[in-house]
């Protein structure tokens, strides 16, 4: 069994492909995962593969994991993918990620999303259309003088 944008739906409602991420989860398990045990089935490599995917697919369709939503008066909050507040957290970010922790027995996705196991920090800027943000507004207005 491989692992479909039909299985990755079945547990992450999104109107996206999820090939690509796909694409990227089963690269990571096997170059991560895998060579670093041999006892995982392949069943279990492509839970792991699935909940990895959908991972994926949270990050960039939610920009970031959700961590509380609320129904009445509809609200949701996300940890970003990166803020001053939370540090970058790896697969821990999504409630998908920490699953597909989980069914790594071999540590290998705990190991990634340690701290020292980082190997890049995204920061969101703003966009330059933003009127709100006057720092852009005064870097534009310096350069015309």
């Amino acid at each position: 069994m491989s692992v479909s944008d039909t299985d990755v739906k079945g547990i992450f409602i999104t109107e996206l492909d999820t090939t690509p991420f796909i694409n990227a989860a089963e690269l990571i398990v096997a170059e991560e995962v895998v060579p670093n045990s041999s006892s995982l089935s392949p069943a279990r490599q492509d839970l792991i593969t699935l909940y990895l995917a959908a991972h994926f697919a949270a990050i960039t369709d939610q920009s970031g994991g959700r961590v509380r939503s609320k129904v009445g008066d509809t609200e949701e909050d996300y940890i970003p993918i990166s803020s001053y507040r939370e540090p970058l957290q790896g697969f821990r970010m999504t409630r998908y990620g920490q699953q597909a922790m989980v069914l790594d027995t071999s540590g290998s996705l705990a190991g990634m999303s340690a701290s020292a196991g980082l190997r890049a920090l995204f920061r969101l800027m703003p966009q330059v259309n933003d009127q709100s943000w006057t720092g852009w507004m005064n870097f534009v207005g310096a350069g015309s003088h």
